[in-house]
């Protein structure tokens, strides 16, 4: 579980975040929704320490981020696996490499071992007889596969995914959607999503938040998304109804 408390976030003397609260619960997709420029991304950042808020806390547990030394941050992020908006795969490393590169860097583990986790990984999320290929070899969805047996390789506690089905086709964006949401359950992950898509967030959003100006305006399911009363996120849900119905015919 991940609870934030309070968290505030500005640039320049310019707020991005006002007053944060909310928790993201252990074996759940949790998905961060909102316009590009709601805030939702820097969210992101200050939760993977990636940015430091100005005030306001984040607990991993029973741990307070702002208290971690060096060392206790060391071994969180060992506990978190990240999947990138563009699958951020090393384009000079093969298929298994990008897989071993977190191992390399965060365990002792005997080279055979790291092959055996990494291979392991890699048929958890379908990808076969790729362990010498290079990234430039794969598709999109493969990348994106790829993207989350390295996330995974670590057997995280917390996977965050910035936009995971950005630049994938619809049917790919499905399947990665449900690969992500099975394995949150599968090993109880605390799985935090950054994504403007309401394909995913209608299929897999167990639990949802809507930032609007950098304020949390929303909380709730993929079951109470559509009947909400709040404006901001009607608007948003028909701009993005409406253009779905657009590239579809439909309008």
């Amino acid at each position: 579980m991940i609870k934030v408390e309070n968290l505030y976030k500005s640039f320049d003397g310019i707020p991005v975040l006002k007053d944060i609260s909310v928790t993201y619960e252990a074996g759940k997709c949790n998905m961060i929704i909102g316009k590009s420029g709601s805030g939702k991304t820097v969210l992101l950042k200050n939760l993977i320490g990636l940015l430091e808020p100005d005030s306001g806390e984040i607990w991993y547990g029973d741990r307070r981020l702002s208290l971690m030394d060096y060392s206790e941050k060391k071994q969180l992020r060992q506990q978190i696996g990240i999947l990138f908006q563009g699958s951020a795969l090393f384009d000079f490393a093969t298929v298994l490499e990008n897989v071993m590169f977190p191992m390399d860097f965060f365990t002792d583990w005997s080279k055979a071992q790291k092959i055996e986790r990494a291979r392991f990984c890699l048929n958890r999320v379908n990808v076969i007889n790729s362990d010498g290929k290079y990234p430039n070899e794969l598709s999109g969805g493969m990348q994106k596969r790829v993207g989350i047996a390295r996330a995974i390789a670590l057997n995280p506690s917390y996977l965050f995914c910035d936009e995971p089905n950005s630049g994938l086709d619809p049917y790919t964006s499905i399947l990665i959607d449900q690969l992500i949401s099975d394995l949150t359950k599968e090993y109880n992950m605390t799985t935090v999503m950054n994504t403007h898509d309401m394909n995913s967030i209608l299929e897999i959003g167990d639990r949802i938040g809507f930032i609007s100006e950098g304020t949390l305006l929303w909380e709730g399911d993929k079951n109470s998304i559509l009947g909400t009363d709040c404006r901001e996120l009607k608007d948003f849900v028909c701009a993005n109804t409406l253009a779905r119905n657009i590239i579809e015919g439909k309008h």
